[in-house]
């Protein structure tokens, strides 16, 4: 809404208002990741028992580290989204200009990037992904502490 309203006064301060809501919902969304990685899991990690730690000491991530890795992931949504909407969105008869097409083509090569670093995961030895490695994180599903062996108790004894 925001955005619309930024655009409908147009010019300067309409670009500004624009780009400063932009900044400040990325802004959210990369706070939130990078302080809730650094507590070892997201919420939604947590409901699903999905823990990141640090491969070199075992703990909860640094905070530096859960930024970047939570930054890349930011990074790699917003190209995949960018590549799509410049690839498979209406553009009106004059088609692209040559700003949004250099946008698509960048887009499209980080979306490239990214879709490797996780087929990665693949070939690693450990199942870690590219982006894991640079940032020294590992993933781990179903954590289970020693002091709480019937933690994963179910009716059928698994």
């Amino acid at each position: 809404m925001i955005e619309t309203v930024g655009r409908a006064i147009g010019g300067l301060w309409g670009d500004a208002l624009v780009y400063t809501v932009d900044a400040l919902a990325l802004g959210v969304v990369g706070a939130y990741f990078g302080y809730f990685l650094s507590t070892g899991h997201t919420m939604g990690m947590r409901a699903l028992d999905i823990h990141v730690f640090s491969h070199a000491t075992g703990r909860e991530p640094h905070l530096v580290r859960a930024v970047a890795r939570s930054c890349l992931s930011l990074a790699f949504f917003l190209a995949a989204f960018k590549a799509y909407t410049l690839t498979r969105g209406w553009h009106g008869n004059e088609g692209l200009t040559d700003r949004e097409e250099n946008w698509r083509d960048l887009a499209a090569t980080v979306s490239t990037v990214a879709l490797i670093g996780g087929l990665w995961k693949i070939a690693d030895p450990e199942g870690r992904t590219l982006w894991d490695r640079l940032t020294g994180l590992v993933v781990v599903e179903d954590v289970v502490p020693t002091s709480m062996p019937g933690r994963l108790w179910s009716p059928w004894g698994t």
